[in-house]
C-alpha cells in the first residue's frame, strides 16, 4: 500500500504554519485555562486538544478525507510491514519497566487518561503531523517530508520548557520527539495506517502519565537509541527499495527498444 504523493494542498508551507499556530494557541491556551481555573480532572491538562480533535474528526468525515490522509486499514498490511512496527512495541515495554508499573489511582482516572491520550492527543497530533502535514509535504520528496514534519513535531514539544523543567530535559524531549516523529512519519508514508501511529502515541503517553515513578534519563536515552536504530533501518530500507526500483527494466515495447 503506497499512499499517493499527488499534491493535496496548493500551499503546503502555509499548511505547516497553520498547524503550528493552531497547536500553540489551543494547547497553550487550554493549559493556561486549566491552571488558572485550578481544574483537577484528568482531562484538564489536555483541554486544548478537544476543539482540535473535534474539528479534525468533522473535517475528515464531511470532506471524506480519511483515506486521503493515510487512515487506511491495518488489515491490509503485509507481514513485512507489520515487522516495521515491532520496535515500537519494545519501546512501550521499556516505558512500562522504567515507570515501575502504574500509580495507585481509581479506574475512572485510568479510563479518562487513556481516552484523552488516544482520542485527543494521539489522534490530533498524528492526524496533524503524520496525516495532514506529511501528506502536504510528500510531493517535495518523502525524506524531506519526514524530516520537516518531524522537525516541527520536535519544536512543538519545546513548549514543555514553559513548564519549568531543566534545559537538559527540554533538549532531550525535543530530540526524543524528533526521532520518534521520524519513525512514525516513515511508517505512515510507506504504509498508511495512521491509526497505528495514533494507537502507539496514545499508549506511549498513557504509560508516561500513569507511571508509578518517573523514569530516569537512562531509560530516555535507551528509548532514543531504539528509535534512532529503527529510523536508520527504515531509511536504509527505503533507499534499497528505491535503488532496486530504479534498475528494473521497462516492460513491453520500451524494453525491446
Amino acid at each position: 500500500m503506497n499512499p499517493s504523493h499527488e499534491p493535496i494542498f496548493k500551499k503546503p508551507y502555509l499548511v505547516v504554519l497553520l498547524i503550528e499556530l493552531a497547536l500553540i494557541v489551543f494547547v497553550a491556551g487550554g493549559s493556561a485555562y486549566a491552571s488558572i481555573a485550578e481544574l483537577t480532572h484528568p482531562l484538564a491538562p489536555f483541554l486544548g486538544f478537544v476543539p482540535i480533535a473535534l474539528f479534525l474528526a468533522l473535517y475528515l468525515t464531511i470532506k471524506k478525507r480519511w483515506s486521503a490522509f493515510s487512515f487506511g486499514g491495518a488489515a491490509k498490511l503485509s507481514g513485512r510491514q507489520w515487522l516495521g512496527y515491532a520496535p515500537l512495541l519494545l519501546v512501550l515495554i521499556v516505558l512500562l519497566v522504567a515507570n515501575r508499573g502504574f500509580r495507585p489511582e481509581s479506574f475512572s482516572y485510568f479510563a479518562w487518561m487513556l481516552a484523552s491520550q488516544l482520542l485527543l492527543v494521539g489522534f490530533a497530533e498524528e492526524t496533524l503531523f503524520r496525516g495532514i502535514m506529511l501528506k502536504a509535504l510528500l510531493p517535495k520528496g518523502r525524506l524531506f517530508a519526514v524530516a520537516v514534519s518531524s522537525f516541527f513535531f520536535g519544536v512543538t514539544h519545546a513548549l514543555q520548557a514553559l513548564g519549568g523543567q531543566s534545559l537538559e530535559a527540554t533538549i532531550l524531549q525535543i530530540v526524543y520527539a524528533f526521532i520518534l516523529g521520524g519513525v512514525l512519519a516513515m511508517l505512515a508514508s510507506k504504509n498508511g495506517a495512521v491509526w497505528l501511529a495514533v494507537l502507539f502515541h496514545g499508549l506511549h503517553n498513557f504509560l508516561n502519565f500513569t507511571g508509578r515513578e518517573p523514569g530516569t534519563h537512562v531509560y530516555d536515552y535507551l528509548v532514543i537509541a531504539i528509535l534512532a536504530a529503527h529510523l536508520v533501518w527504515l531509511i536504509v530500507l527505503e533507499r534499497k527499495q528505491r535503488a532496486a526500483s530504479s534498475v528494473i527494466p521497462p516492460v513491453g515495447n520500451e524494453a525491446i527498444a
